[in-house]
């Protein structure tokens, strides 16, 4: 078996970072142990390699125009992400020397994560922590194989189900991701075990259903949408589509159009 403490472990989104940091600080506090997080939302957005300007620049403008949408009275429109950021967030000249594992579960951003770096990181061996092979702590909040949601109080053994990914396994992945990248679709879900494209739209229905002839404060509506979901979905894409529906006069609203917390919508 590998040592874990002298790997690099590849995480998507800054709570499973957060997950995985608080459990080696508290258990390995003289190690210095490395995790490598990709922070943007994988599962909406345009999919690239991501390792050109061009890349970069498709995605950002995406997300330019999702903003514009989500909250119109930004005077800066600058970009959240800075290029050199994002091209450090999905750099794939790791050293050689370091052993590379993948955490991933039943997650939409965490197997797109897995499936990209088999794609582009073909000739080196890779290995992989697959949290559905690890059981949900009946005491925990979430029942859910997301390291995001998993609680590092409830993390010992797991490094005994490092696997090495092997050469069929890792072609299977890579050719999931040129799927998705093929497939060009803005939305992606994760169903019956297996990554899925949708159409941008589809949370819409789910959004509008959750909502009543009543006024109620928008971070609830998608609160209740995300919760409702057997996929990922992050509140800043629902908070979107809530104004695409907006525009679409399908919802009214009231308060302040730039916070979720402070606007109400309802039915029209």
């Amino acid at each position: 078996m590998i040592d874990f403490k002298k790997a690099i472990h590849l995480v998507s989104g800054i709570s499973a970072k957060g997950s995985l940091k608080h459990y080696f600080e508290t258990n390995y506090p003289d190690d210095k142990i490395e995790i490598h997080c990709i922070y943007d939302d994988l599962s909406v957005g345009p999919l690239n390699d991501f390792t050109s300007p061009s890349d970069y620049e498709t995605y950002s403008s995406y997300w330019k125009a999702i903003e514009n949408i989500s909250n119109p009275n930004n005077e800066s429109k600058e970009s959240c992400t800075q290029s050199s950021d994002f091209f450090n967030e999905f750099k794939i000249d790791f050293p050689p020397e370091k052993p590379l594992i993948i955490w991933h579960g039943s997650d939409t951003n965490e197997k797109v994560m897995l499936y990209r770096y088999c794609a582009l990181l073909k000739t080196r061996d890779l290995y992989e922590i697959n949290l559905d092979d690890w059981p949900v702590n009946p005491k925990d909040v979430y029942n859910s194989n997301s390291l995001a949601t998993r609680n590092p109080e409830h993390m010992d053994g797991i490094f005994n189900h490092i696997k090495k990914i092997e050469d069929d396994r890792k072609f299977f992945y890579a050719q999931e991701w040129e799927r998705l990248k093929n497939d060009q679709k803005l939305s992606r879900i994760f169903m019956n075990g297996q990554v899925i494209s949708v159409e941008e739209d589809y949370y819409d229905q789910a959004l509008f259903a959750n909502c009543s002839s009543e006024y109620q404060v928008a971070s609830r509506v998608i609160g209740t949408t995300m919760e409702k979901q057997e996929s990922t979905v992050g509140d800043h894409y629902l908070w979107y589509r809530i104004h695409v529906l907006l525009n679409q006069k399908l919802l009214e609203s009231q308060g302040n159009p730039t916070t979720m917390r402070n606007l109400e919508i309802r039915k029209k």
